[in-house]
């Protein structure tokens, strides 16, 4: 049986990341590195969703990610996000044309986590509303249309960088995963909701997900990428 997502973490940096996510609640396949990795991704039986953690920014490592998607497309994978390591601060006008140079190179949806935002949230924020229940449901193929490549994405957990990130020219689409714990009532979807809609440019598209997460988990409880 195919998985919802695969996750591909090209160096330690990346698979530090895995531990932190719950496999099987989000029905994907975790490739974690090594020598041998591309001839694991030949063997593979990747998912609707491709989620490659990059180790850098640089050519090399946006190099790899290309063939990394190229072989999974080839053995029926979907949409590729690649998600490149944490940055401080949302990216200026030079770092986002930075960005969407990497997403046509690579053909792929980057995704550059900002602030207290992991790789690991990205994973959440476009898996979770995939494979997991909750009090407002999606339809997947919208969540999967939004991995368009040649587009980029800032991920946040943070409302001032939000903020920030929402008034950069070139907004497209939205995605806000409000993540529920068992006790969670609608108002704690309607209120970070309401703060979007007031926030976001006109014109943009956006997608709201409420998936069920277990009361112990420790993630964050709201994860909103901004798409250009």
């Amino acid at each position: 049986m195919r998985a919802v997502a695969t996750v591909v973490a090209f160096a330690q940096e990346g698979a530090l990341a895995v531990p932190a996510l719950d496999a099987t609640a989000l029905a994907c396949d975790v490739l974690g590195p090594g020598d041998d990795l591309f001839r694991r991704l030949k063997r593979s039986n990747p998912g609707s969703l491709l989620l490659l953690l990059a180790a850098d920014a640089d050519e090399p490592a946006l190099a790899g990610a290309a063939k990394a998607a190229r072989i999974l497309r080839k053995r029926g994978g979907g949409e590729v996000l690649l998600v490149l390591p944490p940055a401080d601060a949302n990216p200026g006008p030079s770092g986002r044309a930075r960005l969407r140079r990497a997403a046509r190179l690579t053909e792929t949806c980057v995704v550059q986590p900002v602030g207290r935002a992991s790789s690991s949230d990205a994973v959440r924020c476009f898996v979770e509303p995939l494979s997991i229940f909750g009090l407002v449901g999606v339809d997947p193929v919208e969540v999967r249309r939004l991995a368009r490549g040649g587009s980029f994405a800032l991920l946040h957990v943070e409302q001032k960088g939000l903020e920030q990130a929402l008034s950069f020219p070139g907004v497209r689409e939205v995605l806000l995963t409000c993540r529920l714990r068992p006790s969670a009532t609608l108002r704690e979807v309607d209120e970070p909701v309401a703060r979007l809609r007031e926030l976001a440019p006109k014109g943009a598209h956006l997608v709201f997900a409420g998936p069920e997460v277990p009361a112990a988990d420790e993630g964050p409880r709201s994860i909103c990428a901004v798409l250009y």
